[in-house]
């Protein structure tokens, strides 16, 4: 907890966007639990830009969960380290088994899929450790409509638009990177 209101204090959000001088709306890391001074602020339209790059550099797969607010951050995790740290949690299984259903191409432009997108009805700041040790599919995909396969840049414009329509603001947000597959989901450490 000390280490959230640390970081709140030093708030990328409390400075000017990074990119062009605008009102930071988001802060933008490289990697997960980044040091606050390595978390770039960032307004709406250049962390669309920045995440449109991202997910169509990324060269693994991963499940996204729609942004919500409430929950600091939002961020990747790869299955594999996030499995190492919480063996006994069920969504590392839960994003592999979603994954390997995934669809050969994008359900909104045919373009070749490579994430799963699950909507985020009832996740808050106080339910996304239900996720994590539960799994997405005795939480999320109870109450949500089936997921979608969907291509990097629909994905990216997904996530966006969720966080514009939402009004949605993290401290911190850090994209896929490398190739092992995933997950993006609003959280708290």
């Amino acid at each position: 907890m000390r280490r959230l209101l640390r970081r709140r204090r030093g708030s990328p959000l409390s400075k000017p966007c990074s990119a062009c001088g605008s009102a930071a709306e988001c802060g933008y890391s490289e990697h997960a639990e980044e040091a606050l001074e390595n978390i770039r602020p960032f307004c709406r339209r250049c962390v669309r830009r920045q995440l449109g790059v991202d997910y169509a550099r990324f060269g693994g797969r991963a499940v996204v969960v729609q942004p919500v607010a409430g929950p600091p951050v939002y961020v990747f995790q790869p299955v594999d380290t996030y499995r190492h740290h919480c063996p006994e949690h069920r969504i590392s299984d839960d994003v592999l088994g979603l994954l390997n259903h995934i669809a050969r191409t994008c359900d909104s432009c045919s373009e070749a899929a490579r994430f799963v997108w699950v909507e985020s009805r009832g996740l808050t700041g106080a339910t996304f450790g239900q996720v994590l040790e539960h799994g997405i599919s005795a939480t999320l995909l109870a109450a949500n409509s089936a997921p979608n396969s969907l291509c990097a840049g629909c994905c990216a414009r997904r996530v966006c638009d969720a966080l514009e329509a939402g009004k949605i603001s993290y401290l911190e947000m850090c994209s896929p990177s490398g190739d092992e597959p995933g997950f993006v989901l609003p959280m708290g450490y």
